[in-house]
């Protein structure tokens, strides 16, 4: 619920009902909070209100929890990118299984997919999400990332994030490869691991200047929603009988109705005398 934009305003008011139960209540606790009440909080309140409120039928759903049974899959196909489990993809010559989450802040996420999967919601709409169970790797600089000037970030597999905050929507990451450093000396290959982004299938990357002015995804604070559009065509066959008209000719001069008419009668005449 933290990363959906329809709870902000439930957010903005789990906050301040913290507060006025605890007024000196700090930013790491409340924090805390928002992982341990939040979602029971947010249940009860849209549960209650929605007697007196309408609230939409997919967030009735939501905030009841999904299923406790889901899917899973060693691969995933989405966005052009090609999912795969760690576990399904370790000896593989070619690596699908990183993946880098932008932060609120400046510092990324950088992960292994653990677990591929889809968890259902109980209700009339159906709900269904893809979902990534993922470790990752400590976001603390120097320990867990270092940045190069030349742009370039490195992971250390050694060091693993405190939070337990595994999960991801498969929608909210990009595709990485981490590519281990030369052993040289005592260090070891896995001390640190190059961070490469992984380009999706479809995207061609190019160094001319778009003509189209594009919103920074960075700060980006509307996601438009994917959708796939279906066209079908028919073919209809026409056994009316009529006559052909004659064609405009091919040139600028205006021709009008009247005179269009009279071209159609003198052909219909010369037709008529030649028979």
């Amino acid at each position: 619920m933290l990363n959906c934009p329809a709870f902000e305003p439930y957010e903005r008011m789990f906050e301040e009902f913290m507060m006025d139960n605890n007024p000196y209540i700090c930013g790491n606790d409340l924090q805390i909070a928002k992982d341990n009440r939040y979602a029971e909080w947010v249940k009860d309140y849209v549960n209650e209100a929605s007697k007196i409120y309408q609230f939409p039928l997919w967030m009735l759903d939501f905030v009841q929890g999904p299923k406790h049974n889901y899917k899973a899959w060693p691969i995933y196909f989405s966005r052009g990118y090609c999912f795969h489990t760690h576990s399904h993809g370790q000896d593989k010559r070619t690596q699908h299984y990183g993946v880098q989450v932008r932060g609120t802040t400046d510092t990324d996420y950088y992960g292994l997919i653990e677990e591929i999967m889809m968890v259902e919601y109980p209700g009339s709409v159906g709900l269904k999400a893809m979902v990534f169970k993922c470790k990752w790797f400590d976001t603390i600089v120097g320990r867990g990332i270092r940045k190069h000037k030349s742009g370039i970030v490195d992971v250390s597999p050694r060091w693993q994030y405190e939070k337990y905050d595994p999960f991801i929507l498969s929608g909210n990451c990009d595709q990485v490869c981490f590519i281990p450093y030369p052993r040289v000396r005592r260090t070891s290959a896995n001390d640190w691991w190059a961070c490469t982004k992984v380009v999706p299938r479809g995207v061609r990357e190019t160094s001319e200047i778009a003509l189209t002015a594009l919103q920074d995804d960075t700060h980006n604070q509307v996601v438009a929603p994917s959708e796939m559009l279906r066209i079908e065509t028919y073919v209809v066959e026409d056994d009316s009988d009529y006559d052909s008209m004659p064609v405009v000719p091919p040139n600028d001069e205006y021709v009008s109705e009247d005179e269009l008419e009279q071209s159609c009668t003198d052909s219909d005449s010369e037709s008529d005398s030649s028979s």
